[in-house]
């Protein structure tokens, strides 16, 4: 039998590690509601994942010349979505470098926190939505950033989500992805192990013909929390029409 912990996996919260209990807990909210458990977990407070601010790994690019350099492609008035935003921390912060920017998460607890927590900006607007469901914008989005969401999601999701990516990210847009936990074969989830092989299959199994994305930067940050050390990667994906 495996261990509790590789079972299990990691997430983090604060910058600590969290008890196993605490992941089972929301394994356990999701079996029994489905995709309500997300709302019961915010509910009772069991999240986990929430780290009480952005990804130091993703903030730091952002600020990077490459970063900077993806911003300046954009049109005057980028937009960008983070889908299952959670209390916002990413969201607020694209807000906060000149993005017109969705967060989005199917917790209404989760917005509500979001609203209630983040600093006002007319850039930022919290949303009650499904990735996989919501009217795509004409325009699409110039950037979307996935940290904590494809983990997320069930196995049989992941060829929906890739679809979902190639109609959302406008052509030379941009997809980044803070790819995470990074745990080889280990079964079991939220949070599934990834990989950034199994990333770029899922982004470009569409049709001949369909938008896919071409890597452009893949590393290991340089600034981490501890607990990710040696189990994340920071991802550039430029989507493309093949």
């Amino acid at each position: 039998m495996e261990s509790a912990q590789s079972a299990v996996g990691v997430i983090t919260g604060s910058g600590k590690l969290m008890r196993d209990e605490a992941i089972l807990e929301v394994r356990e909210l999701i079996k029994e509601n489905g995709d309500g458990g997300w709302d019961k977990a915010w509910q009772k407070n069991k999240t986990p994942w929430d780290a009480g601010k952005s990804q130091p790994a993703f903030t730091n690019f952002m600020e990077s010349d490459l970063g900077k350099k993806i911003r300046g492609e954009h049109s005057k008035e980028p937009r960008a979505l983070v889908p299952g935003s959670g209390k916002g921390y990413d969201a607020a912060y694209l807000a906060s470098i000149g993005y017109d920017t969705w967060g989005v998460d199917l917790s209404e607890r989760a917005i509500q926190l979001a609203e209630a927590t983040q600093p006002a900006n007319p850039k930022l607007a919290f949303r009650v939505l499904d990735f996989f469901k919501f009217e795509v914008p004409e325009t699409g989005f110039d950037l979307i950033y996935d940290y904590t969401f494809f983990c997320a999601i069930p196995v049989d999701l992941r060829n929906g989500w890739g679809d979902r990516m190639r109609r959302l990210v406008r052509p030379e847009g941009y997809l980044i992805t803070l790819v995470y936990p990074i745990d080889g074969p280990r079964t079991g989830g939220p949070p599934y192990s990834v990989s950034v092989e199994l990333v770029s299959e899922t982004l470009n199994g569409g049709s001949p013909g369909t938008a896919s994305f071409e890597k452009i930067y893949d590393a290991v940050p340089e600034v981490t929390d501890e607990s990710h050390r040696n189990r994340e990667r920071l991802v550039v994906w430029r989507r493309t029409c093949t």
